[in-house]
């Protein structure tokens, strides 16, 4: 019997968690991707030089640059793009997926002047399959999750069906244990705020302030996080699950989480240009505060530890006085 195709848009590291996921599951996986190195190395090698380069692929994984050729025949697509990448994309899928494909969204964003979830991107992209679009998020450490340390993570979608039970076998492994949800919106909303709640994390570092004050601010933070995650028609109790406080808790605490590394650089004094050159990678976090204190704005929210961090990373304030005032405001 023929094995399954998965395949994989981003050969980033999430895209390779999710590759070591899918084999485990019984999938012949193919990437996307538009970097010929990354191409070469995971067909010749089955090793990605870009991303997770210690993590040897199994032999049923290969790349494509192709797009349409990567997504024939597939009965699962994984989007693991940047959200600014992920409507350019779609849009190209329109006509190539397979009429009965799951497709997962572990994109992790909010569009740029939009402020949709990357779902509805999608969803708008393809003008169809809303009920077999699905976002994934959670305490999902790439390294950890392709190394099959265990872990668990959320799977929403519109309703149960059969895409969705078929979304769910697919990720289910003895070491990744999957939960479902019908909070579309709350769950990803919560995603891109873990973000800002670990950069929060991190300025604590910086500053010295010690672990009191880290349990005091998540306190806050997941207060805002709530409120913005309601008011969006999302759920509250979905921040105090598996896509809100314990993603938020796994990159907060991870030493490899470069939000938190990014705080921490900000805590010590350092500007979000320095900092950001310092890290030389993607920090996700430095864009979603500016896109979550936006979609705050236009919601007439006041959450007092998202304006603080604005006030931090996009207006460039003093960081020590930002957080004093932050902290005898509550």
């Amino acid at each position: 019997m023929a094995e399954t195709k998965a395949t994989i848009l981003g050969a980033g590291a999430i895209g390779m968690a999710m590759a070591v996921v899918l084999s485990e599951t019984g999938h012949k996986v193919v990437f996307w991707d538009i970097e010929p190195t990354v191409l070469d190395g995971i067909n010749k090698k089955h090793l990605n030089p870009r991303s997770l380069s210690h993590i040897k692929l199994e032999k049923n994984v290969s790349a494509e640059s192709d797009l349409q050729k990567a997504v024939f025949g597939a009965e699962i697509v994984v989007i693991a793009l940047s959200s600014a990448a992920v409507r350019e994309v779609a849009l190209k899928l329109k006509d190539s997926l397979a009429r009965n494909c799951v497709i997962i969204s572990a994109s992790k964003g909010l569009e740029a002047g939009s402020f949709a979830v990357m779902t509805d991107v999608i969803y708008q992209s393809l003008g169809a399959m809303r009920d077999q679009i699905f976002a994934l998020s959670g305490p999902t450490l790439a390294g950890e999750l392709a190394a099959k340390k265990p872990a668990a993570a959320v799977l929403a979608s519109t309703k149960a069906n059969t895409y969705s039970k078929r979304a769910v076998d697919a990720l289910s492994t003895s070491w990744f244990h999957i939960t479902e949800t019908r909070d579309l919106k709350g769950v990803q909303i919560a995603a891109v705020a873990k973000h800002a709640i670990a950069i929060l994390f991190g300025m604590v570092d910086g500053l010295g302030y010690g672990a009191n004050a880290k349990g005091w601010l998540l306190m806050e933070a997941l207060r805002d996080m709530a409120r913005l995650v309601w008011k969006n028609g999302g759920q509250e109790n979905t921040v105090y699950g598996l896509a809100g406080l314990g993603d938020a808790l796994a990159t907060s605490l991870s030493i490899e989480s470069r939000n938190r590394m990014f705080g921490e650089l900000l805590g010590k004094g350092k500007t979000t240009t320095k900092a950001l050159s310092i890290i030389n990678q993607t920090v996700e976090g430095a864009e979603a505060v500016e896109a979550l204190y936006k979609l705050a704005q236009k919601e007439k929210l006041n959450l007092p530890t998202l304006q603080a961090l604005y006030e931090v990373v996009n207006l460039k304030k003093d960081v020590q006085k930002v957080m004093v005032d932050l902290l005898n405001s509550f």
